[in-house]
């Protein structure tokens, strides 16, 4: 008996023994140093190797298989027989092409396999890069451009054009959710984005996606993974500081400062939860273009102040917008029976004798005077994970994210928002095989400054428009009459009018700023406020496992808009305005041939509550060639479109003397604007979106009709055209691509080829109309003359509409790019990427705004272990001058060299990676986005702990 209880507790004693057996390994590099981050996977759990590259695991039972993986690497699977044996392993690097993917098809695949050009970046690509973050290193992707909003707002396009930084044809998600801010509906770079220390990886679609991801997925879609707190845990840091030297415009040296948290932990096998930390601040680039323009949304003329032109209107000075051909000005002061200071009248007909091609303007305020161009902002995000079966596929998160940011913005005007906040609510259950998600997004403008208003009332309210041109106009006169010449005539006219002026940093001025501030634009003032959101839900469901002959996929989309900035940037003045949208869509992919041919088929059916319906069918092909299937050819269609947004819908903004009104029919006798005619001030006329519509003449045919009154006094109806406008529709295109992938072997060097060239056909092109509507009389009513006598009277009101193109646009180009190992482990690339369009059109006003270079070549040389613990890495961008066309101004974009470079040293004692380095070390400053600021350089120091 003694014998049986003794071999029983024996027998009891080592099975509780194997089941504590704790195993430990170590995740090494290809240059045998500690590697953090490698995720490990055993039965149903998953763990991380620390900084030192270590990890452990509670093993019951043996033999055990485990598979050590990381973005960027081969996965390494190993059998550990016993708890005695020494677990080592080495991740070596992948071939670009075999990373795998998931935005192209919603399902995993390696890049090589894309049936759509992808561009992607992992963490190795982060820890790399020579950029000051991870979202800027994606301008050195093929095909990838990015526009400067501001210093910390970057605005994703691509070669593919249409782009500005009204970025509405592009999508960003995070982790599935849009970034999006609802009331523009288009993402400001990563503002709302991921912390560095929680990037996963970053995918980006360039070209047309509508198919998967909705409407507004047109000319791309940037999707960002986050890390899972299942798999990475623990505490990361980093800081980073610098300065940034801006040589134009007399801008100082200005340090900055950017810092993030991250923290996540695995309390189960069921439970784990993250949570993140940004704070970053400094100072913007200052937009100090002087040159002289044709007026808002106008060209760059000569002069660079009123001594150069009277009727100055500059880049980057606001107030200066307020102006009118002086001709006109003197005529009008005869009509009113304005009389010289000693009482005499003006000599009748004096106005002819005034040169009928000279404006004269306020002088108004530059930028730097109204704005404060401090940029700051803290971001914090959290979530809760749950597995609640036991297993790594299904889960359950709740997750949230707030946002606080003060910023210039730059879109149809340039605006200083401090305090502006932003939220998102999350809920999501998701397997391998499908996802529900559902989440609510909302912001607050906080103090947001429209800068030309703020100019144009501080110039107000120390003078009125009326009082300031006729004390010009009669100063002008008397000069003249007095001898002086034009020139000096002007001169003196300048210094009469503009004697009292507030001067900056007056008490008087600081007032002034101050109310125009705290008065929104309804009342005359500068504030806008919106507190826009949006509700979201998406699904997907595939089948597989389920159907064995192909890859089948279900899924849809629901979205429902409340705008709400209570009658200042929407027609919304009496109730919250709310519309939806929602989409469902379908993929088939079967593969052949012994999974060399691969053929998806995918359709989708969007309705939004204004708009048709519109189907957006998309087809690939892709055939891997060769004996290793390396070389890879593509062919893929899709039809894409995109829905106007909720401003092209129901905007009602007056920005100076100028109306911006959406035109979806239940919006026109929304907005309503009281004007003061120009021939009788003491009289108002009341005019709504519908006088836009119905009675309005084009914009070019009512400058033709003012220019030959001006020139001889000629009344001619002939001239004036009445205006055609349509409803806003979505507008769509036919995009068709052929690529070509492969990894090739050169001498003793495997090169990565990609390339791609892509032609796509636009129609229905969203874009801007102007027209003006007469205060008075009918444009169709041919036997009365008083719309034209409205015109004559400059008694008129400029519409800005949102419209539809008969244009019919081509775009086109391809980008080729290759990357390589040379020379023992220098990691070498470079790209070359080349897009034009045409536009076959009769219309005089369309802008294309195409805003994209001819030309763009991208380089880069880097060594992740040039020494022990020592790296570098070296990204130089090249591009060709090209015109950029928006709202705000037409101008050139220059030829530009731009060279990045950053050293970088891993200390694994205290766990630490620190780079040094700079951006556009050249020197030379240069415009990303006429209008915004001359982005200098920037110098760098950033210390990352425990990643």
């Amino acid at each position: 008996m003694t014998r049986f209880l003794l071999t029983a507790l024996l027998s009891l004693s080592t099975f509780i023994l194997s089941a504590q057996s704790v195993i430990t390994g170590t995740v090494y590099d290809e240059y045998l140093e500690p590697f953090p981050g490698a995720t490990v996977r055993f039965n149903n759990g998953t763990t991380t190797s620390d900084f030192n590259g270590e990890f452990k695991l509670e093993i019951k039972k043996f033999p055990l298989l485990i598979q050590v993986s990381s973005v960027g690497y081969k996965t390494e699977t190993i059998e550990i027989t016993s708890a005695e044996d020494e677990v080592n392993v080495i991740l070596k690097e992948a071939l670009a092409l075999d990373e795998i993917v998931l935005s192209a098809s919603r399902t995993p695949e390696r890049v090589l396999e894309s049936p759509v050009t992808i561009e992607r970046i992992g963490a190795k690509n982060i820890k790399r890069t020579a950029s000051p973050n991870f979202y800027e290193s994606l301008k050195n992707l093929k095909g990838i451009n990015i526009l400067d909003n501001n210093y910390n707002t970057k605005i994703v396009t691509s070669n593919r054009g249409f782009a500005n930084t009204l970025n509405n044809r592009f999508v960003q998600l995070v982790d599935g959710a849009e970034s999006s801010i609802p009331t523009f509906e288009y993402s400001f770079g990563n503002l709302f984005g991921l912390n560095e220390l929680d990037v996963k990886n970053v995918e980006i679609l360039p070209g047309a996606a509508s198919a998967l991801y909705g409407a507004n997925a047109f000319n791309g879609i940037l999707l960002m993974t986050s890390k899972n707190p299942f798999e990475d845990t623990g505490i990361s840091v980093y800081t980073k500081s610098g300065v940034t030297v801006q040589n134009e415009g007399n801008r100082a040296t200005y340090g900055y400062y950017d810092v993030g948290v991250r923290m996540a932990e695995k309390f189960s096998e069921s439970f784990a939860a993250k949570v993140n930390l940004v704070y970053n601040k400094g100072e913007d680039w200052h937009a100090t273009d002087k040159r002289n323009t044709t007026g808002q949304g106008g060209e760059i003329i000569d002069g660079f102040s009123h001594a150069d032109n009277p009727g100055y209107d500059g880049v980057n000075v606001y107030g200066d917008e307020i102006g009118f051909n002086f001709r006109d000005i003197i005529r009008n002061l005869e009509n009113r029976g304005v009389t010289f200071p000693d009482g005499s009248p003006i000599p009748a007909n004096t106005y002819q004798s005034i040169d009928e091609d000279v404006n004269v303007s306020r002088v108004g305020y530059e930028e730097k005077d109204l704005n404060n161009y401090t940029t700051k902002y803290v971001t914090f995000d959290g979530a809760l994970h749950f597995r609640p079966w036991g297993t790594d596929n299904a889960e359950i998160i709740l997750g949230s994210k707030l946002h606080v940011s003060d910023n210039i913005i730059h879109a149809s005007n340039r605006y200083d928002q401090r305090g502006g906040f932003m939220q998102q609510y999350k809920f999501e259950i998701k397997d391998d095989n499908y996802f529900v998600r559902a989440y609510y997004t909302d912001n607050d403008s906080g103090q947001t400054t429209d800068s030309r208003l703020a100019g144009i009332f501080v110039e107000n309210q120390w003078k009125n428009h009326e009082d300031y041109f006729g004390q010009y106009g009669i100063a002008y006169l008397s000069a003249v009459n007095q001898g002086q010449s034009e020139q000096n005539a002007h001169a003196f006219a300048r210094q009469v009018a503009e004697t009292g002026r507030y001067l900056v940093g007056s008490p008087q001025y600081k007032a002034a700023l101050e109310n125009a501030k705290n008065t929104s634009i309804n009342n005359g003032g500068a504030r806008l406020r919106d507190n826009t959101g949006y509700y979201h839900v998406d699904a997907n469901l595939n089948l597989a496992g389920i159907v064995e002959f192909a890859d089948i996929q279900f899924g849809g989309s629901f979205r429902s808009f409340a705008l709400d900035s209570q009658g200042e940037i929407y027609t919304d003045d009496n109730d919250v305005i709310r519309h939806r949208a929602y989409g469902l869509y379908s993929q088939v992919q079967k593969r052949f041939d012994d999974d060399r041919l691969k053929i998806t088929g995918t359709v989708r059916y969007d309705k939004a509550k204004n708009f048709e319906g519109k189907f957006s069918p998309r087809a690939t092909v892709s055939y891997a060639a060769g004996e290793s299937k390396n070389h890879n050819f593509r062919l893929a269609f899709q039809t894409a479109f995109r829905n106007p947004t909720s401003q092209d819908q129901y905007l009602g903004l007056q920005l100076g003397d100028r109306v911006f009104l959406g035109t979806v029919e239940e919006n026109l006798n929304r907005e309503v604007s009281v004007q003061q005619l120009r021939s009788n001030p003491n009289q108002t006329v009341t005019l709504t979106g519908e006088n836009a519509f119905y009675n309005s003449y084009t914009a070019s045919s009512v400058e033709a009709f003012q220019n030959e009154f001006r020139s001889s006094g000629t009344i001619n109806p002939a001239l004036l055209e009445v205006a055609q406008v349509d409803f806003i529709k979505p507008e769509t295109v036919q995009s068709f691509e052929l690529g070509y992938r492969a990894a090739v072997t050169i001498g003793s060097n495997i090169f990565e080829f990609d390339m791609v060239g892509f032609y796509n056909r636009h129609q229905n092109f969203i874009t801007t109309k102007q027209v003006f509507t007469p205060f008075y009389g009918d444009v169709n009513d041919t036997n009365s003359n008083d719309a034209v006598a409205a015109v004559a009277q400059q008694d008129i009101l400029r519409y800005i509409l949102r419209t539809n193109t008969d244009a019919e646009i081509d775009a086109y180009g391809f980008s080729a790019g290759f990357g390589t190992k040379i020379l023992g482990g220098f990691d070498l690339g470079a790209s070359y990427a080349f897009s034009d369009y045409s536009v076959d059109s009769d219309d005089l006003d369309f802008k294309p705004s195409f805003n994209t270079p001819k030309h763009q070549i991208k380089a880069s040389l880097g060594h992740e272990k040039l020494f022990k613990n020592f790296g570098f890495a070296v990204d130089g961008r090249w591009q060709d001058e090209f015109l950029y066309q928006s709202r705000f101004i037409d101008a050139l974009v220059e030829e530009r060299v731009v060279l990045d470079a950053q050293l970088n040293l891993t200390i694994p004692s205290i766990k630490s990676f620190i780079k040094v380095g700079g951006t556009n070390l050249l020197g030379k400053d240069y415009v990303s986005v006429p209008g915004t600021g001359t982005i200098g350089t920037q110098y760098y120091i950033s210390w990352t702990i425990n990643n």
